[in-house]
Formats: structure tokens, sequence, C-alpha cells
């Protein structure tokens, strides 16, 4: 997609559009002394939108009135490839070089700015709630640079440039893979930031989170799991374990579910399994209602099982 599609006196309304359905809600300021440039190639992913950008548009903002409007629950994370940003989140501001990499949440408002007369980003749009599984306070950790020199930043960007002329030859359960292992390397690069690292728990509380989280990855088919057979198997009070998920992403209870989930995400679009029914795999998953799965599936994911095992299907497998 890009301006050059349009006359030129309906470019500005046709970009603002454009970066509206690919990313989130949002507002932007023409350039002042050169006419408007944009364009936009989008890939999907597994469970993420990439996408690569070029424009010479000044200033992007995601206004109260936006977030308020929209329903939107998205992290957004920006690799500079040239020109220099700055984002402004949270009451941070992030200066972003070429190579480094930001995160900004589209539950709140925010700014993007752009100092050269072009700019060209790969951004990769996520659930917060994905990121949030391998993250915990990413409101301290928006508008916050990291680094292209440091592991993480180096890392995700070599994956990322070598994914975007692939993505589209990916299988449905390949690409899953790489969707959980890109989501990983963010995470993994925002761990780094001093600021995820001010508050760490307890040996003895990172002990039992750990034990406790093996416990349910054992136990995810068993369809009585519950908050109440995980305190009990692990000694503790339900009090006792609420409290220590009080830091974490999810609660007990919901992070069974999202598990859960993302297990029958996978297996629906895995070539061995496609002779047993959505029902069949929502069961072997610990869920006992097939209306509440197929509805709490679509809640996460944003298609139904069956939507999306269809989905699956008609894209040809790498060769």
């Amino acid at each position: 997609m890009a301006t050059g599609e349009v006359p030129e006196n309906q470019r500005f309304e046709y970009w603002l559009d454009m970066i509206c359905s690919t990313y989130v809600q949002l507002e932007c300021d023409r350039p002042q002394e050169r006419a408007l440039f944009g364009e936009i190639e989008f890939s999907r992913i597994g469970g993420l939108d990439l996408t690569e950008l070029r424009a010479n548009v000044p200033r992007v903002r995601r206004t109260p009135l936006h977030v308020s409007r929209s329903g939107e629950d998205y992290c957004l994370v920006q690799l500079q490839q040239a020109g220099k940003g700055v984002v402004c989140q949270d009451g941070r501001i992030a200066v972003v070089n070429p190579g480094d990499f930001v995160l900004y949440d589209c539950t709140r408002p925010y700014e993007l700015m752009f100092d050269d007369e072009e700019h060209h980003v790969m951004v990769l749009r996520l659930p917060r709630a994905h990121l949030e599984q391998h993250v915990t306070g990413l409101e301290e950790l928006t508008a916050t640079t990291v680094s292209g020199d440091g592991a993480a930043g180096h890392l995700l960007l070599s994956m990322v440039s070598t994914l975007r002329n692939q993505a589209d030859r990916l299988h449905p359960a390949s690409a899953q893979g790489v969707s959980d292992a890109i989501t990983q390397m963010i995470a993994a690069g925002l761990r780094s930031l001093p600021q995820a690292n001010s508050r760490r728990p307890s040996n003895l509380h990172a002990y039992h989170l750990a034990r406790i989280k093996a416990y349910v990855k054992e136990r995810l088919r068993d369809p009585v799991l519950s908050v109440a057979s995980v305190a009990q198997a692990a000694g503790l009070s339900p009090d006792h374990l609420s409290r220590l998920f009080r830091g974490e992403p999810l609660p007990l209870s919901r992070l069974i579910w999202q598990w859960r989930l993302e297990a029958c995400h996978r297996d629906l679009v895995d070539p061995r399994l496609a002779s047993r029914s959505v029902s069949d795999i929502a069961f072997s998953w610990g869920f006992n209602e097939a209306a509440h799965f197929s509805r709490s599936f679509k809640e996460l994911y944003g298609l139904t099982p069956r939507e999306w095992r269809q989905q699956a299907l008609a894209v040809q497998p790498l060769a």
C-alpha cells in the first residue's frame, strides 16, 4: 500500500486511513515542505503482525480520545531502520536510532516524532497479553530504548529482517513457533533494561512460582486442574497462592486458561492432527464446553477456532 496509488490531493486522508487500519486509531501531521509520501508492506507471522513502513510524516499521536473510543489492546514494537525516531509515553521520552527498538502500548496515549525527511521503520504489533506472559511491569518499560548494540536488540533486528521476505511462505504451524521466538526476543530485550530489574522477587518467592508453573504445565490437559487443586498439591493456601501471583502478568486462573488456548492454537494448525475435530482438540487440553472454548479462543485471537484452522489450510507450506 502506498500514497502514490492515489491523486496528491487525496493522499493525506488515504495515508491516515492506511495507518489506522494497519495499527490502531491515530492522528498525524502533514509534511510542511514536501508532498506526503508513505508506503506500508504487511505480513502476518503467527500471532503477530509485521509491517515495514517508509514515510515522511513528521508526527503521529494516539490521544486519550482515541484510547477511550477503541478496545484495541496491543503492544507495538518499533525497530528503527533509517532516520531518527522519538517515542513519548508514560512520561518518558526515548530517542531511537537505526538498529534500536522501543515498545509502546496502545491502551494509553503516545506520540511518535521523526526528525529526518524520510524515515524507515519495521513495526511488530502483538496482543499485550502475549507479551505480558514473558515480562512483567510493561507500563514501566514503554518509551525506553533497547539498544541495537545489545545481544537481544541485534538478534531481533536480524530475525525480523530475514523474515520480512519469507513470512508469507511459512506454514501457520511453523509461523506460530517463529512468532513465539520473536516475542521471547522482544521480552529478553525489555528484561535487559534497568527498570525491569529494579524489583526482583525473593529467592523463595521465585522458587514457589517456578515449581507451581512447572506443575501446571505438566497437568495442563487435566480438566480438573484449578487454583484449588494447585494450591493443595503445592501445600499452600489459596490465599498464599494468590499473593505469589500478585506481581505476575496474569493471575493463576487466567494463566491456565491462556496456556490451554495457546496449546489449542498450535494443535489446530498441526498437519498431524488434521483428522481430529476442533472440540476433540479443545477437550484434550482440559476444556469441557465447546461453546465456551470457541468464545474464549475468539476473544484472544480474533478468529473462531474453525476460522483459524480454515485459514491455515488455505496457506501452502514452505517448500
